[in-house]
C-alpha cells in the first residue's frame, strides 16, 4: 500500500513523528474518538471497506484522530490535536481520511462526506469535532474531537470559501461551506463522494477559522467623594475653639486584561508502496 504524499506539495516533515509521541508538549488525553471498531496495522489492512482504523500509520500515528488543528501562519508540520490560542488568530483545521480497505480487493467508498462540527458557544476550552461518513463503509461514521483552549473565554467562526481537498490527484480543488453544517462530498478524484481502498487514495481536507477572544474592559472605577464632616464648636474653659476635622479622600484602582499566544503541534504525510 502506497501512503498519500503531500511533503511535495506542502513540504511536510516528518517531525509528526514527535507530536505522536508527545514530545512537543502536547496534550492528548481530552481528545477523543470513536465509535469503538476494530482497528487493523499497516502491514495488514482491512478486507472490507472502513475508515481511518489503522493505529500506526507511518506518517499520522492513530488514524482515529482524524482531526488535527495548526495556526495558518505555522509551518505546516505543525498540526496537532491540541493547541493554545489567542484573539483574532486564525486557524487551520485539518481532516486526513483514509479507505482501509486492501488495494487489490478494488473496494471503493462511495459518496463520503467530511464534516467539521464548531461549537457554537464560547469558552475558555473548545472541542471542535469531524466525522467521515461512507454510504458503504463499516461503521458507515467515524470521528474525532481536537481540543483548543485560551487565557479567557473564546468563540470560533468559519471563513466562508475556504475549505480545500488534497490528495495525490487533486491540489486544492474548493469543498461547498456545507462541509461545517450537513457535510460536503469529498474523493480521491475531486468532490465525486468516492475514495479508492489503500494509501495512495487518501487524503485530507482543510479549512480555516476565526479566534474571537474579547478582552476584559480596563479602566479606572470612579473615586468615591471626598466627605467633609461638619464642624462642631468644642467648648473650653478658655473659651478657645477648635479646629474642624476634615475626612480623607479616597484612592481608585486600576486592573488591565491580558492575553496569550496560541501554540501548535504537528502533521505529515508521506508516500510508500507495500
Amino acid at each position: 500500500m502506497r501512503t498519500f504524499s503531500i511533503r511535495k506539495r506542502l513540504g511536510l516533515t516528518t517531525a509528526l513523528a514527535l507530536v505522536s509521541l508527545g514530545i512537543v508538549g502536547i496534550v492528548y488525553a481530552a481528545v477523543t474518538f470513536g465509535p469503538d471498531r476494530p482497528t487493523f496495522t499497516w502491514a495488514n489492512p482491512a478486507s472490507y471497506i472502513t475508515f481511518n482504523s489503522i493505529t500506526d500509520n507511518p506518517v499520522w500515528g492513530d488514524e482515529r484522530q482524524l482531526l488535527k488543528v495548526r495556526d495558518v501562519n505555522a509551518n505546516t508540520s505543525a498540526y496537532a490535536t491540541q493547541a493554545q490560542v489567542s484573539d483574532n488568530q486564525e486557524i487551520v483545521m485539518a481532516v486526513y481520511f483514509h479507505n482501509n480497505a486492501e488495494t487489490f480487493l478494488n473496494l471503493t467508498a462511495t459518496n463520503t462526506t467530511v464534516k467539521f462540527d464548531l461549537p457554537s458557544n464560547s469558552a475558555t476550552t473548545l472541542s471542535p469535532k469531524a466525522y467521515i461518513t461512507a454510504d458503504n463503509a463499516t461503521p458507515r461514521q467515524v470521528w474525532s474531537t481536537a481540543d483548543l483552549s485560551g487565557s479567557r473565554p473564546f468563540s470560533l467562526t468559519y471563513e466562508p470559501g475556504t475549505a480545500k481537498l488534497y490528495t495525490n490527484y487533486v491540489n486544492g480543488v474548493a469543498v461547498s461551506d456545507n462541509v461545517v453544517s450537513s457535510g460536503a462530498l469529498i474523493g480521491t478524484n475531486g468532490t465525486n463522494g468516492n475514495v479508492l481502498g489503500c494509501g495512495q487514495f487518501s487524503g485530507y481536507i482543510t479549512v480555516r477559522v476565526r479566534v474571537s477572544m474579547p478582552t476584559i474592559p480596563s479602566g479606572a472605577p470612579p473615586a468615591s467623594p471626598t466627605v467633609t464632616p461638619t464642624a462642631k464648636p468644642v467648648v473650653t474653659t478658655s473659651g478657645a475653639k477648635a479646629i474642624p476635622n476634615t475626612g480623607p479622600g479616597d484612592i481608585a484602582g486600576l486592573f488591565v486584561g491580558t492575553s496569550v499566544l496560541g501554540g501548535a503541534g504537528h502533521y505529515l504525510v508521506t508516500r510508500r508502496r507495500r
